[in-house]
């Protein structure tokens, strides 16, 4: 019980900006721990909602998310967008008593490493701390990756998609990128949708 736990940790990184900081960590000898699974994107961008949720009901303890720091997106807007996203994914993962701690999206350019390094590390020491998914929740961990499983699925309807434009429309016209004011544009524009990814039985 004394031993540290081993988290597994999947990642999305920004092809660009973090996947490229990831490699001149490595090019460079930083030391990380090796907890971390890439799936290499383009943008973060192209990051679907039901991605985080997926990989947590599929057998990972947390997820990454990495792109270009805001203003710097080498497809202009992407990681903006990345951040509606990752918003409704945070939103879902609370109503299904998730620890948000166990989801965090973050930046680092290509000449980061070291900074990439310092995240991927502490990201890592607090997923440790926080145990096999379901432990730090207090719910079994097969009840609680089946929901997840039903939630990413419901998080690629229809209903999800029209929250996330308009919750984008909205981001952009009033010109607040702060996480806060996104994620009270999630609760708003996809209230009705949010309430169904939580209702379904366990």
């Amino acid at each position: 019980m004394s031993e540290t736990y081993s988290p597994k940790i999947l990642g999305f990184l920004c092809n660009w900006c973090c996947y490229t900081a990831a490699d001149s960590a490595g090019v460079g000898r930083y030391q990380y721990p090796p907890n971390l699974r890439v799936i290499r994107i383009m943008c973060t961008g192209r990051l679907d909602p039901s991605f985080p949720l997926e990989g947590l009901a599929t057998g990972a303890d947390a997820i990454f998310v990495g792109g270009c720091h805001p203003g710097e997106c080498h497809y202009q807007d992407g990681n903006y967008h990345a951040l509606v996203s990752a918003a409704l994914a945070h939103e879902a993962l609370a109503r299904l008593g998730v620890s948000r701690e166990r989801f965090l999206i973050d930046w680092a350019s290509a000449a980061e490493g070291p900074n990439f390094v310092k995240i991927i590390t502490r990201f890592t020491e607090q997923t440790a701390a926080l145990g096999p998914l379901g432990q730090s929740e207090g719910q079994d961990s097969v009840k609680l990756r089946t929901r997840l499983a039903q939630a990413a699925e419901l998080a690629r309807g229809r209903k999800v998609r029209l929250g996330l434009i308009n919750a984008s429309r909205e981001m952009f016209k009033g010109g607040d990128f702060s996480r806060p004011a996104i994620a009270a544009l999630i609760q708003a524009k996809c209230a009705k949708a949010l309430a169904e990814l939580t209702s379904q039985p366990e």
